[in-house]
């Protein structure tokens, strides 16, 4: 028998509302591109910045840090909106040149994504595949102040642009995210193994903290924090990892109560609408703790 064929990386172009370092913020994009990096089925090509968990400046100065202390400080990093539309014209730039290519993995509010399709429509048919953390597509967030998922309800107009793109979409949401947990007892076993994980680690005790304090009645956010952002980046190579149904997503922009909700057509009526995405409707939370914490522990 003859050796098994390697297969080539997935080219990844990252785009991201990275915040972990900063004061009281979400620290879930910080552990998504340690895991694109840490990942050997990966290739991240690049990373453009967005505004939403933090100011696109500070998110891009974060992201410059994080590289440095991951030890691939070779890696670009393009700011985006809403400063700046570089980032979704280099996007553009990219994908063209090589159609077929290159894979989206888009972690926070789309408007760079949707920037991209607006400047060079032809990207919708040369990406690869747009990998979305973001919607809520079988339940609701329950939450009048945000209600819809915080990437769309962000930029829903983006995020509306992007489901009617025609592009081909995998929609990674609340559904399945709130599912998979770090615990303060992960974070703490963290900072044992190496740089990454003890500066991982603190910005995670200090999330749980933060949102403790602001979410005293959310059972779910008690004594851990979700992975939303780390379970879109793994099911670029792990997609058994959740469960996919097509479905036809759009996404409200005008409601007056609804802002950024995701509706999700399921195809279950007769003349349904034709899909325009996969929806990740399940997931093997153990399967996906297991493997990010392997690949946590491997990093410097």
């Amino acid at each position: 028998m003859g050796e098994p064929l390697t297969r080539e990386p997935i080219r990844i172009i990252l785009d991201t509302d990275l915040a972990m370092g900063a004061p009281g913020s979400d620290i879930d994009d910080g552990f998504a591109l340690a895991l694109a990096l840490a990942d050997p089925g990966l290739r991240v090509e690049l990373v453009t910045t967005v505004g939403g968990n933090s100011d696109v400046v500070t998110s891009t100065r974060l992201t410059r840090e994080l590289l440095e202390v991951l030890g691939r400080g070779d890696v670009p990093v393009v700011q985006g909106a809403p400063a700046d539309v570089v980032a979704a014209e280099e996007i553009a730039r990219r994908v063209l040149a090589e159609p077929g290519q290159l894979t989206i993995v888009a972690i926070g509010p789309l408007t760079n994504v949707a920037r991209a399709l607006a400047v060079a429509p032809g990207v919708a048919g040369a990406v690869r595949e747009v990998v979305v953390m973001g919607g809520v597509f079988l339940e609701q967030t329950n939450v009048a102040a945000m209600p819809g998922e915080y990437n769309f309800w962000c930029d829903p107009e983006a995020a509306q642009a992007v489901c009617e793109s025609g592009a081909r979409l995998r929609f990674v949401g609340l559904d399945v995210t709130r599912q998979v947990r770090l615990s303060r007892e992960d974070a703490r076993a963290l900072a044992s193994e190496g740089k990454f994980g003890r500066i991982a680690a603190r910005h995670t005790e200090a999330w749980i903290d933060f949102q403790e304090r602001v979410k005293p009645r959310e059972a779910i956010e008690q004594g851990s924090c979700a992975l939303h952002d780390p379970l879109a980046v793994a099911v670029v190579t792990r997609p058994d990892l959740v469960t996919w149904t097509e479905a036809h997503v759009a996404v409200e922009t005008a409601g007056r109560v609804t802002r950024g909700v995701a509706v999700a057509d399921l195809l279950m009526w007769e003349n349904p609408p034709e899909p325009n995405c996969r929806i990740a409707t399940a997931v093997d939370a153990p399967a996906f703790r297991e493997l990010f914490l392997e690949r946590m522990a491997a990093l410097p």
